[in-house]
């Protein structure tokens, strides 16, 4: 099995969480404009992360990637290698929970 080397990210990335009517959980990014669904909560903070690391290799495959982490103030913690074979990205998120009655303005900050 080849070594996965994990890119960490300094990022402050705001996701807007609340539970959808038939019980699964919804994530909106707007800064990313991502929507992201899990039928639990844990599976969609696991998600959220699947679609960064995901978005990030592309980007990485596609030459963007510099570009794009300047555009949204990111950096990177090391160095990022050329080739995103066996590249993890670990990019943190901060999950806000809003509630089903809530304005599109108000955000709940988890605890």
């Amino acid at each position: 099995m080849p070594m996965v080397t994990v890119i960490r990210i300094q990022a402050k990335l705001p996701w807007k969480c609340f539970a959808g009517r038939g019980g699964n959980w919804i994530g909106v990014c707007d800064p990313l404009k991502l929507t992201v669904q899990g039928d639990t909560w844990a599976d969609l903070m696991e998600d959220i992360g699947h679609t960064l690391d995901a978005m990030l290799k592309d980007l990485l495959k596609s030459n963007e990637l510099d570009t794009f982490m300047r555009e949204h103030g990111w950096t990177a913690i090391g160095q990022i290698p050329a080739q995103p074979k066996s590249v993890r990205f670990d990019v943190p998120f901060i999950p806000a929970l809003m509630r089903a009655h809530d304005p599109p303005g108000v955000v709940r900050q988890q605890d």
